[in-house]
């Protein structure tokens, strides 16, 4: 007997199977923890009251860091990287609780099933068993000393789950490849939880200065800064690519400061020179540029720093702030004001939509209506300028 308990024991751990003593939650428990983070986003709602209506698809992301990439929706736990039904279940209800990374089950033979994520992996709960579906240290505060902890928990999910193999990707559905205008904040908002680790051989690794990801391919100036910036996250000065940016810095100064094109296509001198003297700064490198006393649109992105060099404009426009809201969370950063937009729905509370060149398509796993509105559902770069703004 002993050697058949033996056999059994080996088989399960061999299939990443482990005895759990108790189910994690109760239908009771998951229902208290929604209500939790329904009423505190109701009162967030009521401070940061703009919102974008998200079409109604019923789903959880699943692989937080590095981790393997999953969701559930209708009683499925399905890979995105090859649409494999990893499991299955006839439901009778569900309770997706985004700020616990929770989805509880009710099964229609009277069973109970916990899927969730922390700290070590994700993980089924079922039967009395731990089925490890991916596990790889990240770190997840509680943020239980701020005034939105369970919004902050999700946000900060909505972060690290688009991260694809060590990449710090917008979303990691639609798009195949860092920006790095994106990667320096979401670097920002990593450093905050303790989870550069997560990146650090991407950004040790960068051997050019510019990502060159737009139609043209140009290279643009603001990455000079972005780069410095994440660079000294994880390295010094010595790194071989700081030569080359301090060269390619040359190639664009306009007599004191820098100038060239951004996304955009556009000059934004003001917020190019920003990001050069942040990311000189943080190498500790000798900076000999000077801002531009100019309007610049792009200029109140940059809100950490140099406030004061800032020349009265317009702000962001309406249309922008629906489809790619991180520029509005930026300037309520700098101007302290609240006209972020955020989700209408529990979950996701961010998104990117109407981004041209973006792998919309492969949204149809999650849901047909994502691809034909053009909506990405969780964007890290928005995730992390809330984030940020909300753990002051």
């Amino acid at each position: 007997m002993k050697h058949y308990i033996l056999l059994i024991t080996s088989l399960l751990y061999l299939l990443d199977i482990h005895y759990s003593h108790a189910q994690l939650y109760t239908q009771s428990k998951a229902e208290k923890a929604l209500q939790t983070y329904r009423e505190e986003l109701l009162g967030f709602r009521k401070e940061h009251p703009k919102k974008r209506n998200l079409p109604d698809a019923k789903f959880f992301f699943f692989g937080m860091g590095n981790r393997a990439k999953m969701f559930y929706k209708d009683g499925r736990i399905i890979s995105l990287s090859d649409k494999r039904v990893i499991r299955r279940w006839k439901v009778k209800s569900a309770l997706i609780v985004p700020s616990e990374y929770l989805v509880h089950l009710e099964l229609q033979d009277g069973r109970a099933v916990d899927i969730q994520e922390d700290e070590t992996g994700v993980y089924v709960y079922e039967n009395n068993l731990q089925i490890i579906l991916a596990e790889s240290p990240i770190t997840l505060p509680t943020f239980s000393d701020k005034k939105f902890p369970s919004v902050l928990r999700t946000l900060h999910h909505e972060l690290l789950v688009n991260i694809q193999d060590g990449k710090p990707l917008v979303n990691t559905i639609v798009y195949t490849k860092p920006w790095f205008k994106s990667a320096a904040i979401i670097t920002m908002a990593l450093k905050k939880t303790n989870n550069l680790p997560l990146v650090e051989a991407w950004i040790k690794g960068l051997n050019t200065p510019f990502d060159r990801n737009n139609n043209a391919g140009y290279a643009e100036a603001d990455n000079l800064g972005q780069v410095l910036y994440m660079l000294s996250t994880v390295a010094d000065k010595k790194h071989p690519l700081v030569t080359k940016i301090l060269d390619e810095a040359d190639n664009f100064d306009k007599g004191g400061f820098i100038e060239g094109r951004t996304a955009d296509m556009l000059p934004h001198a003001v917020y190019q020179t920003k990001w050069l003297k942040f990311g000189l700064k943080e190498m500790q490198l000798p900076d000999k540029y000077k801002i531009p006393s100019q309007y610049d649109s792009y200029s109140s992105l940059i809100w950490w720093d140099f406030q004061k060099d800032y020349v009265k404009g317009d702000q962001v426009d309406d249309n922008l702030a629906l489809n790619s809201p991180q520029y509005v969370w930026a300037e309520d950063h700098f101007f302290k004001q609240n006209k972020g937009p955020i989700s209408a729905r529990e979950y996701p509370l961010t998104w990117e939509a109407e981004v041209t060149d973006l792998k919309y398509e492969s949204l149809s796993i999650i849901d047909q209506t994502l691809v034909d509105l053009r909506i990405a559902p969780t964007n890290a770069w928005q995730a992390a300028e809330m984030l940020l703004l909300l753990l002051e």
